[in-house]
């Protein structure tokens, strides 16, 4: 049988060279629970193996930038007691807002 690509966009082929990350099976699993009627549509557009390396994308840099945007504005303590706060702070802000901002919203 020949093969059959699953995108002729040659960004899209790239993409999909790379596994679905965190952020991404986060997503299918959101979309999943919430929105069951829409994976299939997704399956069959094509967009259910894309879409979520997008989303990787998307969640990475946006992290980064909040990351920094959060070490600027709470600068790190210097006793190891608040430090232990601190990292698990920045983790719930960052990560918050990335769900909030990315992953809980359904792509066309």
């Amino acid at each position: 049988l020949t093969e059959i690509q699953y995108t002729e966009n040659p960004e899209e082929q790239k993409m999909l060279r790379k596994p679905i990350g965190r952020w991404g099976r986060m997503w299918q699993d959101w979309v999943k629970a919430e929105y069951p009627t829409e994976v299939q549509i997704f399956v069959t557009e094509g967009r259910w193996q894309i879409i979520p390396r997008i989303i990787d994308r998307e969640a990475e840099s946006r992290f980064l930038e909040l990351d920094e945007q959060y070490r600027r504005e709470n600068p790190r303590p210097q006793a190891f007691s608040e430090i232990q706060s601190w990292e698990k702070m920045r983790l719930l802000t960052v990560e918050h807002a990335i769900m909030e901002e990315i992953i809980f919203q359904l792509r066309n």
